[in-house]
């Protein structure tokens, strides 16, 4: 145990000695490299000689491998209620695999048939912005996901809201008992009055390589996860979302969240939960991440509780909040192991000092 609280408190230590814009380096290159940036994969080993608790055997422990308060306050004592769940899912049959041309018609019409079908692999255009002006679904720039559908992207995929649209729309929503994978996709622009401006996930989500940016939402900017859903995050980026209500400026969660080898980076949400919020009898486990620069118009700047939070060899740095800039809570259930969680404005943890783990 000596031996073990020696190597946080050197990893703090090193941590802190890390100039800003040593630490901006290590974020951005982290950032690029999870999109397989070669050159920003040169650029994290030429650092490990600046801060090398980051990448040996320190709190993010495997980190550069995976390329590819409250206190006289409640938190808020803000819960929300998640909407119905969309309509239920389609049986699951055998797969086929269909190329989609570079034709936001023809991914609305390849979703359709693999729906219909009950499952299938899409195979997007690389070097493709699927653009869409308006909704091919209520709420949704794509049809609602029933089956189960994959979505594999290459170099420069993008699905997104056009920017010049005055249509309100989300870009993906995955029905109760369906399933949806992404490999490979930015998901850009998504914008909704209702829960996730990216993705809105009542049943079971995977995304891998995938970077969801510039979405907002009432809560959960870039991906909302309701009550029963189950959702993977891993090697990505959710970047400059934002939510307009309550929290979850990247992420809302009623569900099952776990998230690895990703980044939360300036997301914004005006109440509580700038990163992540998780709400009652949801449960997110936050496995070797970076939670950075997120803000809060409350409380948690870069993650906020009134569920289960878990933390595993996290960096939890540079967020902003009226208390708990780093982490807040509503609850004794936040775990935090292996993790740097420091340099948060205007605390790094509320209640200040009853999170183990989380020292300000």
């Amino acid at each position: 145990m000596r031996k073990a609280a020696g190597a946080m408190k050197g990893a703090r230590k090193s941590w802190s000695n890390c100039s800003e814009q040593r630490r901006s380096l290590i974020v951005h290159s982290a950032q690029a490299c999870f999109l397989n940036c070669r050159r920003c994969r040169q650029a994290i080993r030429y650092r490990q000689d600046k801060c090398p608790f980051l990448y040996r055997g320190g709190p993010m422990g495997s980190f550069p491998r995976i390329i590819g308060g409250i206190g006289a306050f409640v938190l808020a004592g803000i819960t929300l209620g998640a909407a119905p769940s969309p309509a239920q899912a389609m049986p699951r049959l055998a797969r086929a695999v269909t190329a989609v041309p570079c034709d936001p018609d023809a991914l609305v019409t390849a979703i359709r048939t693999a729906n219909g079908a009950g499952v299938g692999t899409l195979l997007l255009s690389p070097i493709c912005v699927y653009n869409y002006v308006a909704a091919a679904a209520p709420g949704d720039a794509l049809p609602i996901i029933t089956g189960d559908i994959t979505l594999v992207g290459g170099l420069n995929t993008t699905i997104r809201r056009d920017p010049t649209t005055p249509n309100a729309f989300r870009v993906l929503e995955v029905a109760s008992g369906a399933t949806l994978r992404v490999r490979r996709i930015s998901i850009v622009g998504g914008s909704t009055t209702n829960f996730g401006g990216g993705i809105l996930n009542a049943g079971t989500v995977v995304l891998d390589h995938t970077v969801l940016a510039g979405n907002q939402a009432s809560n959960g900017g870039a991906f909302a996860n309701y009550a029963g859903a189950n959702a993977t995050i891993s090697h990505s980026v959710l970047n400059e979302n934002s939510a307009g209500s309550v929290g979850g400026g990247a992420i809302i969660n009623f569900g099952t969240l776990t998230m690895s080898n990703s980044i939360l980076n300036k997301n914004t949400a005006p109440i509580n939960g700038g990163g992540l919020n998780t709400q009652p009898n949801g449960v997110s486990h936050l496995i070797q991440s970076i939670v950075v620069n997120n803000t809060s118009g409350s409380l948690g700047g870069g993650t906020s509780n009134l569920g289960t939070t878990d933390l595993e060899g996290l960096v939890v740095t540079g967020n902003k909040g009226s208390g708990g800039g780093g982490i807040a809570t509503g609850n004794a259930d936040v775990s935090i192991r292996k993790s740097i969680v420091d340099n948060n404005v205007p605390d790094n943890c509320s209640p200040l000092n009853t999170i183990q783990g989380c020292v300000d």
